[in-house]
């Protein structure tokens, strides 16, 4: 393996050298590494059995004239039937350059008398190898290319792989091994292996079919099956893609090219193949002769679309819920709040409100503003927690309870108390935070509480500031709890601003610095009529997105 490529000093580049150092140390460990022999190490342990012949002369003569290495072997097999080795009657002097050894000393040691192979070659460790080619010899059925590997160790210490393709062809009772080492096939063999393609192409003259090794694994046959033919192609097609697989064909011998997916069943297991195909055609523009085709197993393709689409399906299904919900919750809480807030004048007073919904979703923002019986005034603004049904559903007891307590003429305080009592009663998740006041217009006086919620603004002679409230809990965080009322005197031209958290908090922004810059904002705003004021406020304090939402209510003593 090759040094990786430096990486300046990183932990990555570090990890990658320990690893490379590691398999090197394994290499040289690895039972596979053996000591370079030369023709002049073999010795009596190395040679075969006096049952087993030499091949005659002629015999090397004729291996010389094949290109590739090649050896006239017979299997040693001991007396229980197990194939112990193979036995080298005759090799050619490619084989013995591919072995590394010196050709002439050892052609000569092999003529004289045969030579088991293992310590030359070995990839015949493998007692499955070695099964496979006595059953050459004894079934007289030719084995398929394989790749087989191994590793050597070369003078100097170092470790070598190699690699080739290995095929056997029956001899009698001999078989004959050739060993191709061109590197582009090896790697093409791999290549379908690993990206599971295969190709075939299919002769109408004679209905053979020239099959790859990649098709063989996708059609899940042995390696030393048969090369499958057609009937094979079209018998591991499930049944239910067979018709329309049949019609595709069909359409394809017309001349033209198929580009499709279909169904195999192999060992039982069903598997998504992609198929294209060309008809294929005289040089000279003749008939159709036959189908050349690629198969590549997509089965885990096909699975990663399926759950897309089933998690596009269900995220559709989601959204439309989440939008149907948005929606009944919006038109539930234009329902419950007016947009505009209730008129005071008769009681000295102007009002104004705005709101802004939150880019997601819908919040439990509330007011109220009425006129009581004994000539007093309701004024408050709440916010119930989360977003949703739930806050929607919150803000409506709230707002509604509040309206008809506020007719006992019970002080604030007591407004409060019962409010609290009723969030808690609904459960852990039932909170709010709210600024109930009352309005006593024959002495200008405001008396109001604070249930966790951020500080009224008073607006006067052209200055804002905000109110200091005696500070409550959230209602629905602790029962039996009592707040203590505020009591600040109105001038004329007083304007007291009241809002919601969604218009001052800001992600990563400091809340005390929002509500300086609030107050800042309602004073440049001071001198306008009151609704214009307010929607000049909002849009000051609110950026192109709103996280939650924003409400603000004003009440300005003319």
């Amino acid at each position: 393996m090759p040094d990786p490529a430096p990486a300046q000093g990183t932990a990555e580049a570090a990890r990658l050298r320990r690893t490379v150092a590691r398999l090197r140390r394994e290499h040289r460990a690895h039972r596979l590494v053996l000591a370079g022999e030369t023709a002049d190490d073999v010795d009596a342990s190395q040679a075969a059995p006096p049952s087993v012949r030499p091949a005659e002369p002629v015999v090397h003569e004729l291996l010389d004239a094949v290109p590739v290495p090649a050896a006239l072997t017979e299997p040693v097999i001991d007396a229980d039937g197990t194939v112990r080795d193979l036995a080298a009657l005759a090799v050619n002097r490619a084989a013995v350059r591919f072995a590394h050894h010196t050709g002439a000393s050892l052609r000569a040691l092999v003529a004289e008398r045969p030579v088991l192979l293992q310590r030359f070659f070995p990839a015949l460790r493998d007692p499955r190898l070695l099964t496979a080619l006595a059953d050459v010899a004894r079934t007289g059925r030719p084995m398929g290319e394989r790749t087989v590997d191994w590793l050597r160790r070369r003078s100097g210490g170092r470790i070598e792989h190699r690699r080739a393709l290995l095929s056997a062809h029956p001899c009698g009772r001999r078989v004959l091994l050739v060993l191709n080492r061109e590197g582009g096939q090896v790697l093409a063999v791999d290549a379908q292996r690993i990206a599971r393609v295969g190709w075939a192409e299919w002769n109408l003259l004679d209905g053979r079919v020239e099959a790859s090794d990649g098709l063989t694994g996708l059609l899940g046959l042995d390696p030393d099956d048969p090369a499958p033919n057609l009937a094979t192609l079209l018998g591991a097609v499930a049944p239910p893609s067979l018709p329309r697989l049949h019609r595709d064909l069909d359409r394809l011998l017309d001349g033209g090219r198929l580009d499709a997916e279909t169904t195999l069943t192999v060992h039982g297991r069903a598997r998504r193949v992609r198929l294209v195909a060309e008809s294929v055609r005289a040089a000279n523009g003749g008939p159709v002769l036959g189908v050349r085709a690629v198969l590549q197993d997509v089965t885990d393709l096909a699975e990663s679309r399926r759950a897309l689409r089933i998690q596009e399906s269900e995220t559709l299904r989601e959204r439309r819920r989440a939008d149907a919900e948005e929606e009944v919750v919006r038109r539930l809480r234009e329902a419950l709040v007016p947009r505009a807030a209730t008129p005071l004048t008769e009681l000295g007073l102007s009002t104004a409100v705005a709101y802004r919904p939150a880019e997601a979703g819908v919040g439990g923002d509330w007011y109220k503003s009425r006129r009581l019986p004994e000539g007093l005034a309701l004024l408050a603004i709440g916010d119930a927690r989360g977003h949703g049904l739930d806050a929607v559903a919150l803000m409506s007891r709230l707002r509604h309870a509040l309206g008809g307590l506020a007719f006992t003429r019970a002080v604030v305080e007591d407004l409060g108390t019962w409010l609290n009592e009723i969030a808690y009663d609904d459960g852990p998740e039932s909170t709010a935070t709210a600024v109930i006041a009352r309005y006593h217009p024959e002495r200008r006086l405001l008396r109001w509480i604070c249930a966790g919620h951020l500080p009224p603004v008073l607006v006067r002679d052209g200055r804002a500031r905000t109110l200091v409230p005696d500070l409550g809990p959230p209602f629905g965080v602790l029962p039996d709890t009592r707040y203590r009322a505020v009591e600040t005197v109105l001038r004329p031209g007083d304007t007291v601003l009241l809002y919601t958290d969604g218009l001052v908090e800001r992600r990563h922004e400091d809340i005390d610095r929002r509500i300086d810059a609030l107050v800042e904002v309602a004073e440049r705003h001071t001198g306008e009529d009151l609704q214009r004021c307010i929607d000049g406020i909002v849009q000051a304090m609110s950026g192109p997105r709103s996280e939650d939402d924003a409400t603000i209510f004003g009440v300005r003593l003319r």
